[in-house]
């Protein structure tokens, strides 16, 4: 299925689709190799999932060369929180655009076990990694903060599978990311930062226009 993360303040709100990461380094440059989207659905189908690393994620994220018109019937900005729109969907990945406007983001979270890169099409990203520092129980995890980067057009950001990051556009423009999660994601785990409660949260998607 070819052609949606979640947004919330609250700790505790389920996380809807309204339709449209993090190793040793943040961010890298777009690769000057390029992809289609068949090819690179192809070069994920070829990986078994087990085998998959970050890195390779990131390479092959760089190198896809979306077509713009596809890539903009996905761009879709609502008021309440950011949006998602889900582009492209197979066995081994989903594809998604986001769209932010100033001062939207995302709750704590890591993807329970997904790799993920993110890409900026457009605006300034804001990215953070966090770590565990308080382990009190499965469901008891205070975390805090351990980098934050803003990356530009073409900056990449990866989580690695049981990273915990945030996503947000702090900046005064509006904001256009494409997000690849292998596996596809069933859910994530929130992070409240205040309690340290972590709660288990079903993602909902979405192909609406």
């Amino acid at each position: 299925m070819c052609s949606s993360e979640f947004n919330s303040p609250s700790c505790a709100e389920a996380y809807y689709i309204t339709n449209f990461p993090i190793g040793g380094s943040m961010s890298v440059n777009l690769l000057t190799k390029r992809l289609t989207l068949d090819n690179f659905i192809l070069e994920m189908m070829s990986i078994p999932p087990q085998d998959l690393q970050i890195e390779q994620l990131q390479d092959l994220v760089g190198q896809l060369d979306l077509n713009d018109t596809l890539l903009r019937q996905h761009i879709s900005f609502s008021d309440r929180t950011y949006a998602r729109k889900l582009l492209c969907r197979t066995s081994r990945f989903d594809m998604l655009v986001l769209s932010w406007h100033p001062g939207q983001f995302t709750t704590i979270h890591d993807h329970a076990g997904a790799l993920n890169v993110t890409r900026v099409r457009s605006g300034t990203l804001t990215a953070r990694l966090f770590e565990v520092y308080d382990e009190r129980s499965d469901r008891e995890k205070l975390v805090r903060v351990i980098d934050e980067e803003q990356l530009g057009r073409g900056g990449l950001a990866t989580v690695d599978r049981h990273h915990i990051h945030q996503l947000a556009n702090t900046s005064d423009e509006k904001l256009v990311t494409l997000h690849v999660y292998a596996h596809p994601l069933a859910s994530i785990n929130v992070y409240c930062p205040n309690s340290g409660q972590v709660d288990r949260v079903a993602l909902q998607y979405t192909l609406e226009q």
